[in-house]
């Protein structure tokens, strides 16, 4: 028998923006590279701010993989019928990794999934390193592109 999905929450991580004014979803940017450590996806997302007055901060990840990159970008409207939406765990916003899910291959082991309002991001990795935190960005593709033209 196989044992349930179980969603733990990843600590480490700065809590993603759940009132962002970029709209459901719209606080995350995702590029899609080869993986490799040295041309690894990147995944921007907003982070939830203490108070509104503090300045919008977007945190920048870099996911590596060995042997996929499997990489899945949904809507929530995509999840009604997943057991673990119904369940209510997809109603949870966050940074988590999915236990038991069956998806690892080879050395990518961790099943990294983002949970924003309406929106969800998933990505098979062999790990995640958290590279920066930008200010003062508008949105999380200015925020992905500014990034990228500093690692130029």
């Amino acid at each position: 028998m196989n044992e349930p999905v179980e969603l733990q929450l990843l600590s480490d991580l700065p809590p993603p923006a759940d009132d962002s004014i970029s709209g459901p979803g719209g606080a995350y940017a995702f590029f899609y590279a080869t993986a490799t450590a040295a041309d690894p996806h990147i995944l921007v997302y907003e982070r939830a701010r203490d108070f509104l007055s503090a300045p919008r901060a977007f945190v920048v990840l870099a996911l590596i993989s060995a042997d996929t990159d499997a990489v899945e970008l949904n809507s929530v409207l995509e999840y009604d019928g997943i057991d673990y939406d119904t369940e209510g765990n997809m109603l949870q916003h966050g940074c988590f990794q999915l236990i038991n899910s069956g998806a690892g291959l080879g050395q990518d082991q961790c099943h990294f999934l983002l949970s924003v309002p309406g929106r969800r991001c998933e990505v098979l990795c062999r790990e995640y390193q958290l590279k920066a935190t930008l200010y003062h960005c508008q949105s999380a593709s200015q925020a992905l592109r500014l990034f990228l033209h500093q690692a130029e």
